[in-house]
């Protein structure tokens, strides 16, 4: 065997295209996946070469990868997502940039409510994630949360 030759694994119909060959190992590349196959696990097929995928072909399998991880993705992160961010004792800074994240994810997850735990009701974090929440057009409302459950150290958010 060598490189350019048609093969497919034995006992699957798949035919691919060796692109390399290192060792006892080649580089076969299957539609347009490439894989790293042992030599004595191929076979040569008597069809000529694979006819090359055309570009609509490969962009639109491409497309389909794409969606397959986006969708597992997204349902690890809706999976291990937390309606509460705690953001004591960060810097201003540091608190902003968490709650935007969380804020994108909350998002993404499709929640309606999340709670941002600050501290203290009269401190500057809390001053600063409300300042923050006015220029986010998907928060519809934010207050202090209930006396109960924390009272002026934690803002309950709702969104669209």
């Amino acid at each position: 065997m060598e490189k350019g030759d048609s093969v497919r694994i034995k006992g699957t119909n798949s035919i691919g295209e060796i692109e390399s060959i290192q060792g006892k190992q080649a580089t076969v590349i299957f539609g347009g996946l490439r894989s790293k196959v042992k030599l004595e696990q191929l076979e040569r097929t008597e069809k000529a070469k694979a006819a090359p995928i055309n570009s609509a072909d490969k962009h639109a399998h491409l497309a389909i990868q794409t969606s397959h991880v986006t969708r597992a993705t997204m349902e690890d992160r809706r999976q291990n997502f937390h309606q509460d961010i705690d953001v004591r004792g960060m810097r201003g800074d540091e608190a902003i940039n968490a709650v935007m994240h969380f804020l994108d994810d909350s998002i993404l997850v499709g929640m309606s409510r999340v709670r941002i735990l600050h501290g203290t009701g009269s401190g500057i974090l809390r001053q600063l994630i409300r300042q923050y929440l006015a220029t986010v057009p998907n928060v519809q409302h934010y207050r202090d949360e209930h006396v109960q459950f924390g009272g002026a150290g934690i803002t309950v958010v709702d969104l669209d």
